[in-house]
């Protein structure tokens, strides 16, 4: 992460609102407000930033955390973006392996329906899958091949993962990290070792 200010939003549920509590650079204590979706919560504690700071808010260059406030939730939260981003590696790692499966038994002359069969999916997806790895070999970039360092990266995506995800970071960061790392994965970018800031 880059040197960037950071401030922390803690959130608590009161009634059908939730209670936010903001602290960071420039703030002497934590200020409170609220809103009535977490999905709004950044937006919210931006405001109260520039307010305290007296600048306008598209001045506030700077990184939210938010955490709950309930350290049980907040651990949950945590294994859960974990286990589901491990998860969505997993399938992804699959998919690259079925691919190049595929591919060498094509290139091994077997038909659509034996790879197929062999493999428990439907031939049409076996042809998808050639027509797929066709493309990618005609930009130089077979999916699984450990030889070169882009891919070679995607295939340790969870080693690389680990360790940025410190044991010793603020539980919100934490789970800022897993957030960011399950997004890239989700829009098909995880192929890069670079972790992203959370805005």
């Amino acid at each position: 992460m880059s040197e960037h200010d950071t401030y922390t939003i803690t959130a608590g549920k009161s009634g059908p609102w939730w209670a936010l509590t903001v602290r960071g650079p420039g703030l002497k204590r934590g200020y409170h407000t609220q809103v009535k979706r977490l999905e709004h919560a950044e937006e919210m504690a931006r405001d109260l930033v520039a307010t305290m700071l007296d600048v306008d808010v598209s001045e506030i260059d700077a990184d939210f955390e938010l955490t709950v406030a309930d350290e049980d939730v907040a651990t949950e939260l945590e294994a859960t973006l974990l286990a589901r981003l491990a998860a969505r590696v997993a399938k992804q790692q699959a998919a690259e392996v079925t691919q190049t499966t595929v591919a060498d038994l094509a290139r091994r002359g077997y038909v659509h329906r034996d790879i197929g069969y062999l493999l428990g999916i439907s031939h049409q997806a076996v042809g998808k899958l050639l027509h797929e790895a066709d493309k990618e070999t005609a930009a130089s970039a077979l999916v699984l091949s450990t030889h070169c360092p882009e891919n070679a990266s995607r295939i340790e995506l969870l080693r690389s993962l680990l360790p940025d995800v410190a044991e010793d970071d603020p539980a919100p960061v934490r789970l800022r990290k897993l957030r960011a790392w399950g997004e890239r994965l989700r829009d098909g970018a995880g192929s890069s070792a670079e972790p992203v800031r959370g805005r």
